[in-house]
């Protein structure tokens, strides 16, 4: 699977990091993973500048009832993703669009705004 998941106590988040191809499969994939970690409530920063979008609107539309799903369950902590291509960071940009009173969910393409947006969000879930 091209998502890994790791819990970093130091900083009460999760990391994770993409690599290749991405797809929405493997993203609900990774969602519910962290669903039944018990962590997706938490802040989560995703390295995925060794990854590609390969989903289409259609789908990022079906992530967006995913995720509205599992926040009528619980709560989903923001998510800051760094990403390095175009078509990824304007799929994530659709998302958090579409996610906006469902999650928090940015693009980046700078590390350091990455970590300064997700320390501003951390404790204040939508």
């Amino acid at each position: 699977m091209p998502l890994t998941i790791q819990f970093d106590a130091a900083r009460r988040r999760i990391e994770s990091a993409a690599d290749g191809p991405v797809t929405h499969a493997e993203i609900v994939a990774h969602l519910d993973r962290e669903r039944a970690d018990g962590v997706l409530g938490l802040p989560e920063f995703v390295d995925a500048t060794r990854a590609t979008a390969v989903f289409s609107a259609d789908e990022v539309r079906r992530l967006l009832e995913r995720l509205r799903t599992l926040r009528r369950n619980g709560e989903i902590g923001p998510a800051a993703v760094l990403v390095a291509d175009d078509l990824s960071y304007g799929m994530l940009r659709m998302l958090e669009i579409l996610t906006d009173g469902v999650c928090d969910v940015r693009p980046f393409r700078d590390r350091a705004a990455a970590e300064s947006w997700l320390a501003s969000k951390a404790g204040s879930p939508v």
